[in-house]
């Protein structure tokens, strides 16, 4: 059973062990990939064996991190292709073991010891050993304490995959989810001697044709509830291919929804075959994770989760936007009677 520990704890076990596979979910974000990248460092600069393995591999936008290219893709690496036998896995950023993937779900349970390391409050616990802070704006906050807590020096190297991890998923620290300890764990990376403006440039102020023109097509497809509220576009791979792009194009699509006035759940559907993914963001009080994501087998916090639907687009938009419409009225009933 899944024991639950500090920080301090998780430090001892790690130190007692080695041949690390170190893994990310499923359509790996800036938080996972750089959680990864960072803490393969720090277990490298204790002398031990450790190696990444992402769902896809890493994305094209986190290539240029310290490590990304010896990142192996979770989903086709053989055992025999691994530099190593792994005997310890690490699950960083993951939400629950069905987000790990098939092969990375496989390769989990081959270890036989398992830690994990979260901050998404929908998450069960799962490993022998796990770390789960809720109020964390990034698992990447948790691993620079990690570091920190296993004696190891955070190099420039470590902090720029931290520094990513953490600032992609507090939205460059405006979201609702950022707090004092956030800051002190990017400024640990400042102090490292990360070129923040660098990394910044190249993260959020750089944008392909191909991701420009999947924004404008998404876009020109929003559609908005009458009372404003609820807004929602679509990202077909009819759209991926007029525009070039690839799937890892549409992060942050969500987040333009959610920026118009007066919207208080943004919904963006992502046609994947015969399934569909949703990106879904919230204002606060509103709970998109437990009201929408969570019904229909999904999770993540409590204002940006996501689910995927094991059907077509449109008629899995009629669920999630019902959920949503719920959920506002739900609200809204709950304000009038405070």
């Amino acid at each position: 059973m899944a024991k639950r520990v500090t920080i301090e704890t998780l430090a001892e076990w790690l130190r007692q062990r080695d041949d690390y596979v170190l893994l990310g979910h499923v359509a790996p974000d800036g938080d996972t990939a750089g959680c990864c990248l960072g803490m393969c460092l720090a277990l490298k600069a204790m002398g031990k064996r450790a190696v990444v393995c992402l769902p896809g591999g890493i994305p094209r936008m986190y290539a240029g991190l310290p490590g990304a290219d010896e990142v192996l893709d979770t989903e086709r690496v053989t055992p025999e292709a691994l530099p190593f036998a792994p005997k310890t896995a690490f699950a960083l950023d993951v939400s629950e073991p069905e987000r790990l993937g098939k092969a990375g779900m496989a390769l989990f349970a081959a270890c036989p010891d398992q830690a994990a390391l979260d901050h998404h409050n929908t998450n069960p616990g799962f490993g022998q050993v796990y770390v789960l802070d809720g109020d964390a704006a990034a698992a990447g906050e948790l691993v620079v304490n990690l570091i920190d807590e296993l004696d190891v020096a955070l190099t420039r190297a470590m902090g720029e995959c931290l520094f990513v991890a953490i600032s992609t998923d507090c939205g460059q620290f405006n979201y609702s989810n950022t707090r004092p300890e956030t800051f002190l764990a990017v400024a640990r990376c400042a102090e490292a001697g990360i070129d923040i403006a660098g990394i910044t440039e190249s993260l959020y102020r750089t944008r392909s044709v191909g991701r420009t023109k999947l924004l404008g097509l998404a876009l020109a497809g929003l559609e908005v509830s009458p009372d404003g509220q609820l807004a929602w576009a679509r990202v077909t791979e009819d759209m991926l291919r007029r525009a070039g792009a690839i799937r890892e194009d549409k992060e942050g699509i969500v987040n333009y929804l959610q920026e118009m006035a007066g919207v208080r759940i943004a919904v963006l559907a992502e046609e994947q075959g015969s399934q569909t993914k949703f990106s879904l963001r919230a204002s606060a009080p509103l709970n998109v994770a437990r009201d929408v994501a969570a019904p229909l087998g999904g999770g993540g916090h409590d204002c940006a989760a996501g689910v995927t639907v094991p059907l077509p687009m449109e008629e899995a938009l009629v669920k999630v936007l019902a959920l949503a419409r719920e959920a506002l009225n739900n609200n809204e009933k709950s304000g009038m009677k405070g």
